[in-house]
């Protein structure tokens, strides 16, 4: 059976999955949000299956931090908006009863903060010569610039580039042979230019613009989500992202497996292995399927060498990167700054600064340091203390007052999450040659997670939802095989 496509998962999504008549038992690596749609709708089925989580929580790169803070105060370290296209991610939180409000990504008070100097994004020509715009940049606004150096040439492209099923055309796939920031100079943008639309471009953001495919970032800024053309119809789940998973997670009860690192992968003709370690001892499980969840960057620690992998999967294991981010989450005494809803794009360390906490009650609030690349590389080498210490250090000449109003501090550096290894995909040059082999499944053995998309782009909650709900279909459409 061919492979589904996008319209066809969906559309299998809203008329009902189909029956496992043919898997007698799976093995779940991982309890993200991939994971746990699996385990879920296979339980429904009746479907025995075991999910083995390598940290003692559910919800994996969906993380939400309420400790060490006071007050009740949470921020989100992982992923956070949710849109109404977000097809699945809405149904699960009507499923659950988990509700949704408006995101604290829309309706801020975005500025910039150059050389000292705090811009808001509609005087930017009286900084133009501080800034380093051309003189034919001077008085466009950054939605101008984004229109000229964006939008006006993703229309060009033609439809491909915003239809609902994701089918690269020779002109997109010329542009992944292009990195994001070539494709921007050749277009006449300044370096200036580039720099005041680069926060803007939210997933590419977790690597230099260097290296991002430029097919991919069309893709993501001709769609519903680029931060760009955000609007009131971005939310985020009331109380805390990680609401979902625990969710989802409290229907599977026993059926999860929390400390439970996998180290060895492997299947025959008859069943799919997985080795894990429990309480410090190794422990082999069997089942007629395994569907692996795991980021790739957290795989490459696993033995696959009985794994019976296709070279194009290996490769795609080997290759794929992930973006590297370093969040640290600042708690203040009060709201010390004039912005009601605090952010701000920097030229420092820190690449953006933002109120985390802007509609939660009481005085205190939780300021957000957000590093990005090659810097969150450097800070992620620090110790915790030190990344807090370097945070309020950069923070204070953007928000003078931070160290006097500052009383703890926390971070996530998603690099040295050791069974996430980065934050979400970062699609390079060539992405497109690694995406059939990311999703294909490998004889018993499935794979599911933001980074098995259709898309080009990864950092989506229904990305990940998605992906379980094709690996259903997979399963259902093998024939019947001997009990393991």
């Amino acid at each position: 059976m061919p492979e589904p496509t996008q319209h066809d998962v969906r559309e299998t999504f809203d008329s009902g999955l189909p029956p496992q008549h043919g898997v007698s038992s799976v093995i779940v690596v991982g309890a993200g949000l991939a994971g746990l749609a699996t385990a879920h709708e296979l339980t429904k089925q009746g479907v025995p299956v075991t999910v083995l989580e390598a940290g003692d929580r559910p919800g994996g790169r969906t993380r939400t931090l309420r400790e060490p803070f006071a007050d009740g105060l949470y921020a989100e370290a992982g992923a956070m908006t949710v849109t109404e296209h977000c097809h699945y991610t809405m149904r699960y939180l009507r499923e659950t009863g988990v509700g949704t409000e408006p995101s604290d990504l829309v309706d801020t008070d975005f500025g910039y903060h150059r050389d000292g100097v705090r811009i808001p994004p509609d005087k930017l020509g009286e900084h133009a010569g501080l800034l380093g715009l051309h003189p034919d940049e001077h008085g466009l606004t950054v939605g101008d610039l984004i229109t000229r150096y964006v939008s006006d040439f993703n229309d060009a492209l033609g439809p491909e580039t915003a239809r609902p099923d994701w089918t690269p055309s020779p002109r997109l796939l010329e542009l992944d042979r292009l990195s994001v920031r070539r494709v921007l100079e050749e277009r006449g943008a300044s370096a200036a230019a580039i720099d005041l639309m680069e926060p803007l471009f939210l997933e590419m953001r977790g690597g230099e613009l260097e290296s991002a495919s430029a097919m991919a970032w069309a893709r993501y800024e001709s769609g519903p989500r680029s931060f760009s053309t955000a609007d009131a119809h971005w939310y985020k789940i009331s109380g805390g992202t990680d609401l979902l998973a625990r969710a989802l997670a409290d229907g599977l009860k026993e059926r999860i497996l929390y400390r439970s690192p996998v180290v060895r992968i492997a299947q025959d003709d008859r069943a799919a292995e997985v080795t894990f370690l429990d309480h410090g001892r190794l422990r082999t499980l069997r089942a007629d399927r395994a569907v692996i969840t795991a980021p790739f960057g957290s795989l490459r620690r696993v033995n696959l060498s009985t794994a019976r992998l296709s070279a194009a999967k290996h490769t795609a294991i080997r290759r794929l990167r992930y973006a590297s981010t370093v969040r640290v989450f600042l708690q203040m005494r009060r709201r010390f700054w004039p912005e009601k809803r605090l952010m701000l794009s920097t030229d420092t360390a820190i690449r953006t600064v933002r109120d985390a906490t802007p509609r939660q009650p009481g005085p205190r609030a939780i300021v957000e340091c957000w590093f990005s690349g090659w810097r969150a590389q450097a800070t992620a080498a620090m110790s915790p203390e030190e990344r807090v210490a370097h945070a309020l250090e950069e923070l204070e000449p953007i928000l003078p007052g931070a160290r006097e109003h500052f009383e703890l501090g926390a971070s996530v550096a998603w690099d040295n999450e050791p069974y996430a290894a980065g934050a979400y995909i970062l699609p390079e040059t060539g992405h497109n040659e690694l995406m059939a082999g990311i999703r294909a499944a490998e004889g018993r053995l499935h794979f599911a997670g933001e980074h098995t998309a259709f898309e080009p782009n990864g950092g989506s909650m229904n990305y990940a939802l998605e992906s379980a709900v094709r690996v259903l279909m997979e399963m259902a459409s093998m024939a019947p095989t001997a009990p393991v």
